[in-house]
């Protein structure tokens, strides 16, 4: 299976969460590769079986929250019937921002959301990918996986 694990990230925890979920992908014997939405690889897209797509929930502490990046989201190629695995890193709370993030990339790129998953930022570790896969997202990785048929 192709997997291609996207990211937007401001402040590194967003690509620290790719960069996990890239490992357990790997772990899990798919062909991966992790890169920035800005270094999108058409090609790579085109082959992939699923996408994990992440950012960062934006917005005030306990209100207007979105997903962050969305400049850089927007520009995005079109990602039509592929299925796509999305996450998001936050600090405090992240409201509705993830339904906001499933409801932008179905309706103005094309996918099929397939598993969705907020990452504390706070869970996030410096160590490798067993300290790292903390907060449900070994599950996420899984489920996500599992969606696409074999």
């Amino acid at each position: 299976m192709n997997v291609v694990v996207l990211y937007e990230s401001m402040t590194g925890n967003t690509q620290k969460a790719a960069e996990l979920i890239g490992g357990a992908v790997k772990a899990a014997g798919c062909d991966v590769s992790v890169r920035s939405v800005r270094a999108s690889d058409y090609h790579e897209l085109a082959r992939a079986d699923l996408v994990f797509l992440g950012t960062w929930v934006d917005g005030l502490i306990l209100a207007g929250h979105r997903p962050g990046g969305r400049g850089a989201l927007g520009k995005m190629p079109v990602l039509d019937h592929k299925q796509v695995a999305l996450f998001m890193t936050y600090a405090v709370h992240a409201g509705g921002a993830l339904k906001k993030f499933a409801r932008l990339v179905s309706e103005q790129k094309g996918a099929e959301v397939v598993a969705t998953h907020l990452v504390k930022r706070g869970k996030l570790k410096d160590g490798g990918l067993v300290d790292g896969l903390t907060d449900g997202m070994a599950d996420f990785v899984a489920d996500a996986l599992s969606s696409v048929p074999a």
